[in-house]
């Protein structure tokens, strides 16, 4: 599996982080106000991994598993090879790519991966949001969509049966895609609540530390 894009073991993913066409609704920023600035590329390393949740960052419970590796920039030429074979466009203007995963200290089946594109523009992150969205609905046919804020330009999420065994009765997997400005994010969690709370609250946190390096402020700050 490659190193940009880790579908859930739930959930599957076809590629990496997947091309949302169909339908996919747009949403305005609900917060940011005149300080957000969408057209801003995160174009250096340090920005992308501002952008990702650090541990720090996490609420509590959550913790980096052993053995993980810490928050991860892919570099321009392979985040480019890698969207282009995962989503089947052209994903141009691609700047930098980045991931990391976490895990739930008390039950260390529930992951939760973060994957970021940048580009250099709106109007070339817009497509592979679509595409994205796109292929998390068409390769799971038990994928559903779901509702859920997000103080982004576009955004959709999606649930499904929890599949391991040892998942708490209730629970589903879920998935979050959205754009905000010119980053395209995609957050993975194995399982959720059937109100979808721990990927709300995830939502929020990974929008906002987007915004913030947008922002040019510091997210840890």
């Amino acid at each position: 599996m490659d190193r940009l894009m880790r579908h859930g073991r739930n959930l599957a993913l076809a590629g990496a982080a997947a091309a949302l066409a169909l339908g996919t609704t747009a949403c305005s920023s609900g917060d940011g106000g005149a300080a957000f600035r969408a057209n801003v590329a995160l174009s250096q390393p340090d920005q992308v991994m501002d952008a990702l949740p650090s541990p720090a960052a996490l609420p509590s419970g959550w913790r980096l598993a052993p053995g993980a590796k810490p928050p991860k920039v892919i570099e321009q030429a392979e985040a480019s090879s890698d969207c282009r074979k995962k989503l089947s466009i052209s994903c141009s203007g691609i700047q930098l790519g980045g991931t990391v995963r976490y895990e739930m200290a008390s039950n260390t089946d529930n992951d939760i991966r973060f994957t970021l594109l940048t580009f250099d523009t709106t109007e070339h992150a817009g497509p592979v949001f679509e595409a994205m969205v796109t292929s998390l609905e068409k390769d799971d046919s038990k994928a559903r969509r779901i509702t859920l804020k997000a103080a982004a330009e576009q955004s959709q999420g999606f649930e499904r049966p929890a599949e391991s065994s040892d998942a708490p009765s209730g629970t589903v997997a879920s998935v979050m895609a959205m754009r905000v400005g010119t980053v395209v994010a995609l957050i993975e969690l194995d399982e959720d609540e059937r109100d979808h709370k721990t990927l709300q609250q995830f939502t929020a946190l990974e929008v906002e530390r987007i915004k913030k390096v947008q922002q040019g402020t510091n997210p840890n700050a």
